[in-house]
This record gives C-alpha cells, structure tokens and sequence, in this order.
C-alpha cells in the first residue's frame, strides 16, 4: 500500500491497493460492521471479553471503510465526470445503481422484520408512542445508521474493486 497520484485529471492522492485487497477489506469492513450491529444485541456485563470484541469489530469495520474510501477507487466512484473517461462513468455509475439497490434492500428487511415483530405480540417499550418493540431503541436506531453510512459510502469503491480485473491483481 502506497500513496500515489491519480490518473484523473486532477492531482488527488490515493492509496494504492491492488484489487485483491481492495476486495478483502471490503468484506472484513462491511462485513465487520454488520457483525457489530447484530452482536451488541448479545452484550450482557458478564462478557466482557465479547464487549471488547465487539468494539474491534466497530474499529475494523470503520477504520476498514475509511481506507476503502481512500483508495485509488474513490477516485472513480466519487470523481466529477469531467475528471474520468467514459468506460470509468458507465462503471461508477452501475457502482451507484447497486449500491442504492443495497440501501433500499436494507430498508425493505428492516421494515419487515419490524412487521414481523409487530404482528408477534412483542413486548412493547415503555412510554413508546409508535409502538417500536422494546429492543429498538434510540442507541439500536443510532447503530444501524452508523453501519447504513459507512457501508453505504463504502460500496461503491468495494463495488468497483470487486469488477477490477486489471494487471495488479495478478501480483
């Protein structure tokens, strides 16, 4: 990993990864990043030790996504498009369709699994004014958009390194 020039027409520095990698870490960022979402529901005071896994897993998952996100990708996944051919648009721009398919599927589950909950009579929050069951609270909605952010800003980098088939992935 070495930071370089781009070859976009304006002199931004990225991190220079090979595919590979890119494609590792995006599935150890996002990846860890869910984990750690579904994980807290498991945290008790007892288990410390999983606390403490839990947090590296939130550490991966972001310290992970920011380095995606500062990559040679970003370039072609968040560049104007003056500043990227027209081969590199039609990618970034697929990049973006699947990375809204991505966010807009997260909803629709989250929705259902809230029906679902719903509809089997879970106990209800205390004072809660729309009915939410009792495990969604405020911390748990705060959690999901964290994840939801960094996933989604992340994607579309992933997205591009998953389709790189270029030389520098041999090595």
């Amino acid at each position: 990993m070495m930071l370089r020039k781009t070859t976009t027409k304006t002199n931004r520095y990225a991190l220079a990864i090979s595919p590979r990698v890119a494609r590792v870490l995006s599935v150890l960022s996002i990846g860890s990043l869910w984990a750690w979402f579904f994980l807290k529901f498991y945290l008790t005071a007892e288990s410390t030790w999983l606390m403490r896994a839990v947090g590296e897993l939130a550490l991966l998952g972001v310290g992970g996504s920011m380095i995606l996100f500062a990559t040679q990708y970003l370039n072609q996944a968040y560049g104007e498009d003056h500043e990227i051919d027209e081969r590199e648009r039609s990618a970034r721009d697929r990049a973006h369709r699947v990375a809204l398919n991505y966010v807009l599927w997260v909803f629709v589950l989250t929705f259902v699994t809230l029906e679902v909950a719903g509809a089997r009579d879970v106990p209800k929050a205390t004072g809660s004014a729309i009915g939410f069951p009792a495990v969604i609270s405020k911390g748990v909605v705060e959690n999901f958009l964290v994840v939801l952010f960094f996933t989604t800003f992340a994607l579309p980098p992933a997205i591009l390194a998953w389709w790189d088939r270029g030389e520098s992935d041999e090595g």
